[in-house]
């Protein structure tokens, strides 16, 4: 059903700044009114069956009625305005105007208060016209986003050739996925992808504490959802959710504190066990000085293991069991880990430092979950690995 003009009325949900900890900007959605009730126009515009040029004609009317009632808030917050590939493509290429650009000169917007959100599709047209084209909108002082980053459409080659400055994935479809266990792996590697190409990450799709800590986890810079609030007509004020999200971020940076300077305390352990250099001589020293350790280390200490520098195993595998025991495994003696990227900087980094370190979030080849090496030196030859679970 195609809804009449004066049915149709821009919502707005809150975008928050983990760093600041302030609403610091609005997605607009579309919403239609029939009598008291609210609905929502997603189902509107993903009807395949009605013509483009009327799903244009109604979202460039709410548009429009977004931009004008931004032109009334004197905030400084932005305005995220989702616009389809194909929509811009076959505008510009027809016409050579941006109306969205017309639209914030008519209300007297700083353009810089506007961001133009570039929605998932499957793009059919040229990307490096579709490129020229979104540039007009960032030589105007437009931000520049791509949204459902990992959908399947918004692919690495639209993300290295457009360039944003926001990337934003929904937490939603990734936990509906496949790939439901590994999506906090996935999360964390959208977060160094923005990380590599100068942009911040925004996490939509945020209903829990737990999906906060989550993005936080990840390095999300910005965060939406029903965590804070749905779409709503009206803008609110900036400090609504400061004190939920310094309550949060305390209580976050205590657990991680913790779990950090439990790592760290097996440093201390180690100095007690190793008297000298010549303690490990054979591979029964090795499993000795583990064996020493298995009831010093946290509960999250998957598996234990001791290397030399140069990325050979001299000791056996201990692996904590689901009842909380320890197998050894002496299969993994000899086993050389040179292969592995981060090893070599890692052994390097320790050598010189004289104190441990801790690897980035990856997941397990054997058990699929998401882990975290933390590795540090026995002594100048033979260091010690934990894996833990994340």
């Amino acid at each position: 059903m195609i809804p009449g003009e004066r049915e149709i009325l821009p919502f707005f949900q809150p975008i928050v700044s983990l760093q600041t900890q302030k609403v610091i900007g609005y997605e607009t959605l579309g919403r239609q009114k029939i009598g008291n009730e609210i609905r929502s126009l997603g189902p509107f515009f993903g009807d395949t069956s009605i013509q483009y040029e009327t799903h244009l004609r109604i979202d460039r009317i709410l548009r429009e009625q977004a931009i004008q009632k931004l032109s009334g808030d004197s905030s400084g917050a932005w305005l995220f305005i989702n616009l389809k590939p194909s929509w811009i493509y076959r505008m510009f290429r027809e016409t050579k105007t941006l109306p969205t650009l017309q639209f914030v000169e008519k209300h007297g917007i700083d353009p810089s208060r506007i961001v133009i959100e570039i929605t998932e599709e499957e793009f059919q047209g040229q990307l490096e016209e579709l490129t020229q084209i979104i540039e007009v909108y960032r030589r105007r002082g437009c931000t520049i986003a791509i949204d459902d980053i990992g959908s399947g459409f918004s692919n690495y080659d639209r993300i290295a050739t457009i360039q944003p400055k926001i990337l934003k994935m929904d937490l939603k479809i990734l936990k509906k996925s496949a790939v439901h266990k590994g999506y906090k792996a996935l999360l964390k590697s959208f977060s160094i992808l923005a990380s590599q190409i100068g942009a911040s990450l925004l996490v939509e799709g945020v209903e829990t504490k737990q999906d906060l800590h989550n993005a936080l986890e990840a390095g999300a810079r910005y965060v939406q959802g029903f965590l804070f609030s749905p779409a709503e007509p009206h803008f609110i004020t900036e400090d609504t959710f400061e004190e939920m999200l310094k309550k949060e971020i305390k209580l976050y940076t205590e657990q991680e504190l913790k779990k950090y300077r439990s790592l760290y305390a097996v440093q201390d352990s180690l100095n007690e066990l190793i008297t000298a250099e010549a303690w490990i001589v054979s591979a029964d020293d090795a499993d000795a000085l583990v064996q020493g350790l298995l009831t010093r280390v946290a509960e999250n200490v998957e598996r234990i293991y001791i290397c030399r520098e140069d990325g050979r195993q001299i000791s056996s595998n201990f692996t904590r069991t689901d009842l909380g025991a320890w197998r050894v495994d002496a299969a993994y003696r000899g086993s050389n880990w040179i292969w592995r990227p981060y090893f070599i900087p890692n052994v390097l980094q320790m050598s010189v430092q004289g104190q441990g370190n801790l690897s980035a979030v990856y997941t397990d080849l054997d058990s699929s979950r998401l882990m975290q090496t933390y590795s540090c030196p026995i002594n100048q030859h033979h260091y010690l690995f934990l894996d833990l679970f994340v």
